[in-house]
């Protein structure tokens, strides 16, 4: 929950280290995929988190594996 009472909902996946990916989930943009609709069905805050080089990184529009990618941004912007 942030200070404002919004309530999100976080799955967390493994991120990168130095450019190797860490992320086991082979079905991880399925379940993005997943995930996002069913947030938009329902009206909910969500996000999948990951790190990279011990940065969190959030995203919730569209799902990239290369976390360089520009859907993925600090969690700090967010939270």
């Amino acid at each position: 929950m942030k200070k404002d009472g919004t309530v999100w909902v976080i799955e967390t996946k493994g991120g990168e280290t130095k450019g190797k990916d860490k992320n086991i989930d082979i079905q991880i943009e399925n379940k993005f995929n997943a995930f996002k609709n069913y947030a938009a069905e329902h009206s909910l805050h969500w996000g999948f988190v990951r790190d990279k080089d011990n940065q969190l990184y959030i995203n919730n529009t569209e799902f990239a594996h290369d976390m360089s990618d520009d859907h993925w941004v600090p969690l700090s912007q967010e939270f």
